[in-house]
C-alpha cells in the first residue's frame, strides 16, 4: 500500500510523460534560411519577420552569389528572394536549381507595398503556387509551413 501500483492509468501517463520529455529534450537542428535582396534594408525588414523561427540566416545581395551559396554552402530549408536581384534573376536562379535537382523551397518576394509583400511560392516539389499579399505575420507562417512539410536536404528527409 506504500505507492500507486505500476498497473493504473495514473503510473502509465506518468511513465509515458517522462518519456515524453526525453524525447522533447532533443534538440532539433535550426532550420537553414538563406534570404536574397539587393537592398539591405529590406532584408533588414524581413529578418525580424523571421527571428520567431530560430533559424540560420545566410544573406546575400545577387542571384550570382544566390546561387554560388546555394551550390556552395547548401543544403537550405528554404529560400527567400527578390524578384529584381542584379546579375542574374531569381527564376534564371530557381529554374537551373531545379534542374539540377535541388529542392529548397523558394519564397519569391514580387513586390513590397508599405507592410505588404506579394509573393509567390515555388515548394519542394518545384510546384508554383498561387501569387499573393502577406503581412509579416503570414511570411512567417509561410515560411514555417514550407520547412516544416519540405523534404529538401537541410531537412534530413532526403533530396
Amino acid at each position: 500500500m506504500g505507492g500507486v501500483p505500476e498497473s493504473t492509468p495514473r503510473a502509465k501517463t506518468v511513465r509515458g510523460a517522462t518519456q515524453n520529455a526525453r524525447r522533447a529534450t532533443v534538440p532539433m537542428p535550426s532550420p537553414r534560411i538563406l534570404l536574397a535582396d539587393r537592398d539591405a534594408a529590406v532584408r533588414n525588414r524581413i529578418k525580424p519577420i523571421l527571428r520567431g523561427l530560430r533559424a540560420e540566416l545566410s544573406e546575400t545581395d545577387s542571384g550570382e552569389h544566390l546561387e554560388a551559396i546555394l551550390r556552395q554552402q547548401g543544403p537550405f530549408d528554404l529560400v527567400i528572394t527578390s524578384a529584381q536581384l542584379p546579375t542574374q534573376s531569381e527564376l534564371q536562379v530557381l529554374a537551373r536549381c531545379r534542374a539540377d535537382g535541388v529542392r529548397t523551397p523558394f519564397i519569391v518576394i514580387t513586390s513590397v507595398h508599405q507592410m505588404l509583400l506579394r509573393v509567390f511560392v515555388s515548394d519542394a516539389e518545384g510546384t508554383v503556387l498561387s501569387s499573393r499579399m502577406v503581412d509579416g505575420d503570414n511570411l512567417a507562417t509561410l515560411a514555417e509551413n514550407l520547412i516544416e512539410n519540405g523534404d529538401g536536404p537541410a531537412s534530413g528527409r532526403g533530396g
